[in-house]
């Protein structure tokens, strides 16, 4: 049998992760649920992810292939510039990846980024210099409104250089956001396509609430000012007859002290296991997301893709691309202004008691399990690639 014989005819699709920021956020479930969407199409999924990574259990069959130099930490203008030498590091560890595991193993093969910063880009992009890239595609997922930063001009020019060492189609530019896909693509000149938040199985989660007399809300997540940190000190500080039976939720690194006839306060470890999040995402009926604008104008929130996968209410700024969302599905309500805590707490007993405002959250539930999945991920998936192969 011939090497070209020897080539599996459907793709090999390659997960890289630069960073898996020791395991926090979205990425080990993000990319979980990638593999369950790769898995129904039939096609090979490897994943690569950095040597001495720091998350206590990888998943099985990840690759730790890449370097580990973190070129994403802060640091002066110097610091910053010495980083070049960590990028070419994560550059000849990529190559190294897939001349050993891609190369010349399929007739196509697609290289797959949702994370990264230019440093990132420009390690793939010296990585290509040096691999035959005739089988290869690379397909990039923006998650953020990159057409806003000082750097965005970088990140088009190493689209068009990346786009430049493939072959035509095999370049496809991804993002997750109706908002970001528009203004990204008049951005990179670049048409995008919109894949689902596929990492929303919330079918293990226990989610009955506590009893009707109180109200549990909830404020996930790792406390960042950009998520409403200060709002959510002034709901604490707050004090008045309609926070009695409202329970809140948020993390110990908040720091966060009760006041008399204030809200009770509940503080709970900073980093949960998936266990515990889907723990109180289940005993939760109010989640909150006083998210800041502009931070959210077109950025997706993966906690409230599974607030409304779990029909849960969620609570959020005007603006948004959550309160985008919420006003494609007729809940206008569920837009607040966090300035003020009396309105706060006062929608927060309206909208739990309000079944016309539940049976709208259930409506819109429905149609997230259908666009939310891994099932549609799939789907979308192989429509980015019978466009290429067509």
């Amino acid at each position: 049998m011939t090497q070209d014989e020897g080539k599996r005819l459907s793709p090999i699709f390659v997960s890289l992760i630069p960073n898996l920021m020791e395991g926090e956020g979205h990425i080990l479930p993000y990319h979980q649920a990638v593999n369950k969407a790769v898995n129904q199409l039939g096609w090979e999924h490897k994943i690569a992810v950095p040597v001495d990574n720091n998350v206590n259990k990888l998943p099985s069959g990840w690759d730790e292939g890449l370097s580990n130099d973190d070129l994403e930490k802060e640091g002066n203008i110097v610091d910053k510039f010495l980083r070049i030498k960590g990028t070419w590091k994560l550059a000849q560890s990529i190559k190294n990846y897939l001349e050993n595991k891609v190369i010349n193993q399929s007739e196509l093969s697609v290289i797959f980024l949702e994370r990264f910063i230019h440093l990132q880009l420009f390690a793939l992009y010296l990585a290509l210099l040096w691999v035959p890239t005739d089988n290869l595609s690379v397909w990039l997922l923006y998650r953020r409104d990159t057409h806003k930063d000082k750097t965005r001009f970088i990140y088009k020019f190493l689209n068009r250089l990346i786009k430049q060492q493939l072959q035509p189609e095999k370049f496809k530019l991804l993002t997750d956001s109706d908002l970001l896909g528009q203004s990204l693509s008049s951005y990179f000149e670049e048409s995008f396509m919109v894949m689902p938040i596929p990492h929303t199985d919330i079918s293990h989660c226990n989610i009955n609430s506590l009893d009707s007399s109180h109200i549990l809300c909830w404020w996930p997540g790792f406390p960042r000012e950009e998520k409403g940190l200060n709002i959510i000190k002034n709901l604490v500080n707050y004090s008045g007859e309609n926070t009695q039976n409202i329970n809140l939720v948020c993390a110990e690194k908040t720091q966060l002290k009760s006041v008399e006839n204030g809200v009770n306060l509940k503080l709970i470890d900073n980093h949960l296991n998936r266990e515990q999040y889907y723990h109180w995402f289940g005993l939760s009926q109010i989640i909150l997301l006083p998210y800041s604008f502009p931070a959210y104008e077109g950025r997706t929130s993966g906690i409230f893709t599974e607030c409304v996968m779990a029909g849960k209410t969620p609570l959020v700024t005007k603006d948004t691309w959550m309160a985008y969302e919420l006003n494609k599905h007729n809940l206008p309500e569920l837009i607040i202004d966090w300035q003020d805590p009396v309105e706060v707490f006062d929608t927060i007993i309206k909208v739990v008691k309000s079944d016309m405002i539940q049976d709208k959250i259930k409506k819109m539930q429905r149609s997230y399990e259908q666009f939310h999945s891994v099932d549609n991920y799939a789907c979308v998936m192989n429509k980015v690639y019978q466009e290429m192969i067509i």
